[in-house]
């Protein structure tokens, strides 16, 4: 047994070690751009990538999934820094994570994550979009030479800042942020294979060292902005600080609803990635054990002086293209993340800002989901809108309120979609000739001077209280036309609450003191135990007008 776990071991180091290989390349220089833009300065984004990494791969459901620091999490994060409580400032950010990871395990131990899916997709690429928007406003200083400048946190007040500055934006920087950008897009475009990331951050070190070297172009570096760049796996945390903030309820309280709000969007992205991943490979992963693996790493990333981590899409679609069979590959990744932070991080000193600029503005790109909101203009405008929204109250207001404004607009859409009750009439003329209306909202009678002979009235999905009215209408409405015999026919009926059925009943009986026959057919074992709580029903299973089949019923009519 010991020998075959060592053979496996070996075979799944040989057959990830190269997409563990890229995973980490990629996850240097993004993670420390995103970390910039987090506001926590370049270290703490790229302990999320060595420990959030290397927890999340052995404990995660998903072979393939990658955790670390996201561009969805940055402009929380980043407003964060600008209301830390004590004055912490960016090193809120660990302990942020250290809270988020507990919160995150609840939900785990919990199994809350099922009422997370009540949050749809259409709102996260809305407010991934928002994201986008913001991620790239934010670049406008450091594109533009001005990365003196602190920025404020909010869209508008970034832009009017700029604004206001505008006359001293350096053209030489600009026109560095435009060519390394331009690079990124033909990279992306010619030799879409390896992640142009990769090649812009060594193209960036080299420029970057040559103009310290020997231009002296006057380029803000990452060494001019946050200091010298050391070696290091573990960044110091402020324990008196996590102390006072757990003990205090007036300092409790703001933490625990941001990190609320970045465990859900952790907990729905790490989901959807997963999910997303699984669809790549043709695989299944875990949810509980994917919600478990990912409180772990929050813990395992917060402990170390590291940001709060997510599931990333980017870097988990590079493992999957790259090759990854295991979740080897994640921890491979982790560990050649934590080499190159020993070896060669202190030659990232050298990259521009504007470099930094280049790579969050296509970071920012990926986020956007053009093609996602071209799915729902297309498909279904009302998700569309749900999806506008979420980005524009992300983007002016805030993102916690553009999360909860979008999953309430979507329920209640839904909520009204559902209202208008799912039915089928399909009216038999004793001519033998058949009319089959199907509608969403009103039942509509037929217009025809043809005698009828019986109609059959299918109810698809639920009944409840919020369609039941409408059924209950619709079956009171034939009471209105000549219709001697009602098939209610309820084959595609999958469940029924106490209004749903109360409104059939009433149904059932305005139809009989209207002398109009009424059978009930195909109604499944636990359908019709929930209907005999009413005793109309009780009567029409006494007066042999239940039936299995639709044809059964119309057999009975046919030949009673």
């Amino acid at each position: 047994m010991e020998n075959l776990k060592i053979q496996n071991l070996k075979a799944n180091i040989k057959d990830n070690w190269k997409s563990g290989l890229t995973v980490a390349f990629i996850s240097v220089p993004l993670s420390i751009a995103l970390s910039i833009a987090s506001g926590a300065g370049p270290l703490p984004g790229l302990i999320a990538g060595i420990w959030g990494t290397l927890i999340g791969s052995i404990f995660i459901g998903s072979n393939y999934n990658i955790i670390g620091a996201a561009g969805a999490l940055t402009t929380v994060l980043f407003t964060t820094t600008l209301t830390a409580p004590l004055g912490l400032g960016a090193q809120v950010l660990p302990l942020l994570a250290i809270i988020t990871g507990a919160i995150i395990f609840f939900i785990w131990l919990l199994k809350l994550d099922r009422f997370l899916y009540y949050i749809p997709t259409n709102v996260m690429y809305g407010f991934a979009t928002g994201v986008a928007i913001l991620i790239a406003a934010s670049q406008l200083f450091d594109a533009t030479g001005l990365s003196n400048l602190t920025r404020t946190g909010h869209f508008l007040g970034d832009i009017e800042k700029f604004v206001a500055n505008s006359h001293s934006v350096d053209l030489l920087s600009l026109g560095v942020f435009v060519t390394f950008f331009i690079g990124i897009l033909l990279w992306k475009k010619f030799f879409a294979k390896i992640p142009a990331v990769i090649p812009i951050a060594v193209l960036g070190i080299i420029f970057g060292y040559l103009n310290t070297v020997f231009f002296n172009l006057e380029l803000i570096s990452l060494q001019d902005k946050f200091g010298a760049i050391g070696a290091t796996l573990i960044l110091p945390i402020d324990w008196n600080a996590l102390v006072n903030i757990v003990t205090t309820a007036t300092l409790l309280k703001p933490i625990l609803e941001i990190a609320s709000l970045i465990a859900l969007i952790a907990v729905l992205e790490t989901l959807i990635t997963a999910k997303l991943g699984d669809k790549l490979t043709k695989t299944e992963s875990s949810s509980s054990r994917e919600l478990l693996g990912l409180a772990l790493a929050n813990f395992g990333s917060g402990f170390m002086g590291g940001l709060p981590a997510t599931g990333v899409f980017l870097r988990t679609g590079a493992n999957i293209k790259a090759g990854a069979t295991h979740r080897t590959s994640g921890i491979i990744a982790a560990i050649i993340t934590g080499f190159i932070a020993l070896l060669v991080l202190p030659f990232f000193s050298y990259i521009p800002m504007v470099v930094i600029a280049a790579i969050l503005v296509n970071t920012a790109l990926g986020l956007l989901g053009i093609d996602e909101l071209k799915h729902y203009w297309k498909l279904e405008r009302q998700s569309f809108a749900v999806a506008i929204l979420v980005a524009i109250i992300t983007v002016f207001h805030d993102a916690g309120l553009a999360v909860g404004i979008g999953a309430i607009v979507a329920l209640l859409l839904f909520a009204r979609k559902i209202s208008h009750g799912h039915f089928d009439v399909t009216w038999n003329f004793t001519d033998g000739t058949i009319k089959t209306i199907r509608d969403k909202k009103n039942l509509k009678l037929p217009t025809s001077n043809k005698t009828i002979k019986f109609a059959t009235y299918s109810i698809a999905g639920d009944i409840g209280y919020i369609d039941a009215s409408r059924h209950y209408h619709n079956l009171k409405t034939l009471t209105k036309d000549i219709t001697p015999i009602v098939i209610i026919r309820l084959r595609d009926l999958f469940s029924v609450d106490l209004e749903g059925g109360e409104a059939l009943a009433d149904a059932v009986i305005e139809l009989r003191n209207n002398d109009i026959k009424v059978l009930i057919s195909s109604a499944s074992t636990h359908i019709k135990k929930e209907l005999q709580a009413f005793p109309i029903f009780v009567t029409l299973e006494t007066e042999h007008l239940f039936t299995d089949k639709t044809s059964d019923a119309i057999a009975l009519i046919t030949n009673p």
